[in-house]
């Protein structure tokens, strides 16, 4: 422990000199010696401060460097279970590899952030005794900031189930398949036109499903009764869920 706050000091000392290079290479020792003995959040803080030391000297440099502190000090921050912390700090990282061209540990850390925060409302909300954060952060309190952390975390909750908070889309991919099958399902119940009214066996409800999902709508097969209301729904939700693969998949393929 006395040789991990030795060279956190000097570090310190380097940094208030602007020898930065020296800076970060202290900090990121000390970050490792702290992460050895479990001291996780002073770990995180030195890890924190390796990047923003790197970050100074990026004009000459790569990115990298600072990036990959910041993704450790993360680590560490979720660790001591700082999760509000945890997702600036893999923001940062991710904000970071973007600018050095490493897009898929970019991707990779963008959706950490997400979680991270998704976390830490997800223990905020719960109202269990507070863990003392690493980094004091202003908080909107009282009734207003308690109904904004819901809906966000509604928000974050949805995002991450549908596509990865943009990152995963092949979940977009198995959601689509999801509400194809189970409107199919519920056809199967119902009644369609094609002119006459008939009863659906189930392939016939998966072909006017996909038909009803992707909107081509060739006519051939129509909704009667109370199946109206499940094409409705379920073309709305292929409106909104389509395009939501496209834009995943783009994000996440064309950065390879």
């Amino acid at each position: 422990m006395e040789e991990a706050r030795i060279l956190e000091r000097e570090a310190h000392t380097f940094l208030s000199q602007e020898k930065l290079e020296e800076a970060f290479r202290l900090f990121k020792r000390a970050g490792y010696l702290y992460k050895a003995q479990g001291n996780h959040k002073q770990s995180a803080l030195c890890f924190a401060s390796a990047g923003s030391c790197w970050s100074k000297l990026s004009g000459e440099k790569t990115f990298y460097n600072s990036a990959f502190s910041y993704q450790e000090a993360a680590k560490e921050a979720e660790k001591s279970q700082d999760y509000e912390y945890a997702s600036l700090l893999y923001r940062y990282s991710a904000i970071n590899y973007e600018r050095d061209g490493e897009f898929l540990n970019f991707s990779e850390c963008f959706y950490k952030s997400k979680e991270a925060y998704r976390k830490f409302l997800t223990y905020k909300l719960s109202f269990k005794k507070k863990i003392q954060p690493i980094i004091e952060t202003t908080k909107e309190k009282g009734l207003r900031g308690f109904i904004k952390s819901i809906l966000l975390w509604i928000l974050l909750t949805f995002s991450y189930l549908l596509w990865g908070h943009g990152e995963r889309p092949l979940r977009t991919f198995f959601f689509a398949l999801g509400v194809i099958f189970l409107s199919a399902f519920f056809y199967t119940f119902g009644s369609l036109s094609s002119p006459e009214h008939f009863r659906p066996g189930f392939f016939e409800a998966l072909y006017f499903s996909v038909i009803t999902f992707t909107t081509v709508g060739f006519g051939d097969i129509t909704p009667v009764g109370f199946t109206k209301w499940i094409a409705t729904a379920e073309a709305l939700s292929g409106v909104f869920i389509i395009p939501l693969l496209v834009i995943g998949l783009s994000r996440k393929y064309l950065r390879i």
